[in-house]
């Protein structure tokens, strides 16, 4: 039985081309046969609201609480008190499908208790709460249905994001390159692998949390976004690459050195990708960037 390869995308910088990146990535998986769920994370439901129009020309406020990713995290509270009890959830309200055939969690900013961060303010610090997005996968089945299970992470360090990493086999980082985007890549590198090492490698429960969570996410690559055609950027990319080795930050691209840190393609800046996107429609320069993506994958499985 093979199980779904899960993705984590994420920067702690916005306005990096991030969502719109996953659906393009996601409508080009699609056109080559996968099956791809995506995962809205991210509070503001940008990728949710996308699909949910692309889906049933409907808004999210219209959505039943059962409908959303906000209801697992919600239901999660009442279902700890009670650990005896299989934590079991309804797919069939939840896993929605867009006109491209892209399957889809919304998450909902107008969920009757909270958004997702509102909902991650009443996680508490504790290892139990690291494990709804594990437990949902585990008891769910859900991951046999897909080839490839994207989530779409936003800028923050919460336990949603951290538990949702957990369970992840790789992570890709889209970045604007410019010195100010840059100087965070490293930080979140850093931050989001150290959340393994903390609740799999030091923690009093890592026995338990290397059972349940596997290895450790590994880092595909860096992927250039918004580039404008004007702007010569290779100083900065220099710079970066330096600090990268400097930080013996590791990557799956495959070279020789092994010091390839970023992905041959790079995405234009583009007046229309947001509607283009909005529309269901493809975008050519997400088409290599997608087999780059699926070649490192197969190549390092």
């Amino acid at each position: 039985m093979t199980y779904a390869k899960k993705i984590f995308v994420g920067n702690y910088k916005g306005g990096v081309g991030k969502t719109t990146s996953i659906y393009q990535l996601a409508l080009h998986m699609v056109g080559l046969g996968k099956r791809v769920l995506l995962i809205d994370l991210d509070p503001q439901c940008s990728l949710s609201e996308i699909c949910i129009e692309r889906t049933e020309k409907k808004r999210l406020d219209q959505l039943k609480d059962h409908e959303s990713l906000n209801y697992i995290y919600d239901l999660w509270q009442q279902y700890k008190q009670f650990p005896s009890i299989s934590f079991q959830i309804e797919l069939r309200p939840l896993v929605k499908q867009t006109p491209e055939n892209i399957h889809f969690i919304p998450s909902n900013t107008f969920y009757s208790n909270g958004g997702l961060d509102d909902l991650a303010l009443k996680l508490e610090d504790e290892f139990e709460d690291l494990l709804p997005m594990q437990q949902f996968f585990r008891m769910s089945g859900i991951e046999e249905n897909y080839d490839y299970i994207l989530f779409d992470c936003p800028p923050s360090n919460n336990l949603i994001t951290q538990g949702a990493f957990l369970v992840s086999d790789y992570y890709i980082i889209p970045s604007i390159i410019q010195t100010m985007s840059i100087r965070g890549v490293i930080h979140y590198i850093k931050t989001v692998e150290n959340i393994y090492d903390r609740k799999c490698g030091k923690h009093k429960n890592k026995l338990l949390a290397r059972s349940l969570f596997g290895e450790k996410p590994q880092l595909l690559g860096i992927f250039e976004t918004l580039k404008k055609h004007s702007v010569e950027n290779r100083p900065i990319i220099n710079d970066l690459v330096h600090d990268l080795k400097e930080a013996k930050v590791e990557t799956l691209l495959f070279t020789p050195t092994k010091e390839k840190y970023l992905f041959d393609t790079i995405i234009f800046h583009y007046e229309g990708i947001a509607r283009a996107t909005a529309a269901g429609e493809k975008r050519n320069d997400y088409a290599t960037l997608t087999d780059e993506i699926l070649d490192c994958i197969e190549m390092n499985s």
